[in-house]
């Protein structure tokens, strides 16, 4: 058994890569469990954020994000004056250029402010706590078995791997994030290990609570000729749209930073950013999982839809250039959602009956994530597995592509292309 390690190295990563899966899978739905019980607590309701939302009353809805960024933001500087000087707690960094070590008490202090952020209704993604944590225990399990640095920064992938997988349901797009986003290459001897702490983090996650895509459209025809000319047009409007996204962002940083006041008031302003618009509007609490729900199966008035996208565009910016921990996936599949159905219904104007409002939207979210993180096959394996709608896979395909070619031309960047970007996430 001991010369196991050594005669046979692969067999070991795979037995670490399925550990991995199972500890990644279980810490996941750790952070979820803890999340509604923070929202029941702070709230007195359980459901979805925009669901809790329309339940309270306005002042408190209004309220909520900004006690949650100055505890978020306090709990933040506290743990960063302490910790000064710990390892990274940035998985993406210790993958690409790090030794595959996390320090784990910087990861759950970023953890806990996560919490904080996204229990009290802020505008920002759950998924990269998620995913930092379940990175974490692929390092943890690193420390148990002398391997190599290669090894060690396999493990912490194969870490992300199984949180990604785990939070969206997703195992194929699991892979190719990594591969596709994280790395930018393709390593095929890495590829076993990674699907395999993928799949093994789904069936985790199936065997305790099911397995289900996240999105369920409606009733989608397939994709004829002129249907397939009108998703072409509209991934180059998106396309065209996902370099401003990025410059919003950053210009969302920048204001923030200028501002003379400590990380928990800064956060908290954040809060009041996103509380304010959610006086009138609810659905700008949480990440816009509900609203893209709703977008898939409904057909709103694009005045309405206009409204929401600008407001949780400001919202967005607000959390996370106020420096809250979060992951901003998720609101991008909101941005390209309300995205796809303003264009389609322009389109409809044009020619009515021409697209399927929820095909619009499974399209725009597509072609936005693709131009946007300049990660096409991650765009489309993600549709597919957020939806199960595999017979939208043409559509999905051609718009993804050509979105992500037209916001490169454009002067687009990668959205992780460079250190700052990592760490910003």
């Amino acid at each position: 058994m001991h010369s196991l390690p050594k005669r046979h190295p692969h067999v070991l990563n795979l037995l670490l890569a399925a550990a991995c899966g199972m500890l990644g899978a279980l810490l996941v739905l750790c952070f979820q469990s803890a999340l509604h019980g923070i929202e029941h607590l702070l709230t007195g309701h359980s459901g979805s954020l925009v669901g809790i939302a329309r339940q309270l009353p306005p002042w408190q809805r209004a309220l909520a994000p900004v006690v949650g960024g100055l505890l978020a933001g306090a709990g933040l500087e506290q743990g960063r004056h302490l910790l000064r000087g710990s390892a990274s707690g940035d998985y993406l960094e210790a993958v690409r250029v790090g030794d595959g070590h996390l320090a784990l008490r910087r990861t759950l202090v970023n953890s806990l402010s996560s919490l904080a952020t996204v229990a009290s209704g802020g505008s920002i993604g759950r998924e990269g706590a998620m995913v930092a944590l379940s990175a974490q225990g692929g390092s943890l399990l690193s420390r148990f078995v002398p391997m190599t640095l290669p090894a060690r920064r396999l493990l912490v992938a194969c870490g992300i791997a199984a949180g990604w997988a785990a939070a969206y349901h997703a195992p194929l797009s699991a892979v190719v994030f990594v591969c596709e986003v994280v790395w930018r290459r393709l390593d095929w001897r890495a590829l076993p290990a990674l699907l395999l702490a993928a799949l093994t983090a789904s069936l985790t996650v199936d065997h305790l609570f099911g397995l289900q895509p996240l999105y369920r459209p409606a009733s989608l025809p397939a994709a004829d000729h002129l249907a397939l000319a009108g998703y072409c047009l509209l991934a180059l409007a998106l396309g065209a749209c996902s370099p401003l996204f990025l410059k919003w962002m950053e210009l969302g940083r920048a204001a923030f930073a200028r501002l003379p006041l400590r990380l928990p008031l800064r956060m908290a302003l954040g809060g009041a950013v996103v509380g304010g618009l959610a006086w009138f509007w609810p659905q700008m609490w949480g990440n816009g999982y509900s609203t893209v729900s709703w977008l898939l199966q409904a057909e709103p008035a694009w005045q309405l839809v206009l409204i929401l996208l600008l407001c949780k565009l400001c919202a967005t910016a607000a959390t996370s250039g106020s420096g809250a921990v979060g992951g901003i996936f998720t609101p991008m599949l909101f941005a390209g959602a309300a995205g796809g159905a303003l264009a389609g219904q322009l389109l409809n104007l044009l020619l009515p009956g021409w697209l399927p409002l929820g095909g619009a939207v499974m399209v725009g979210m597509a072609a936005f994530l693709a131009a946007t993180a300049q990660a096409p096959l991650l765009a489309i394996l993600m549709l597919m597995e957020l939806t199960a709608a595999w017979h939208m896979l043409p559509p999905v395909a051609l718009a993804a592509l050509l979105a992500a070619r037209i916001g490169r031309r454009l002067g687009g960047r990668a959205l992780y292309q460079d250190e700052a970007a990592l760490r910003r996430r």
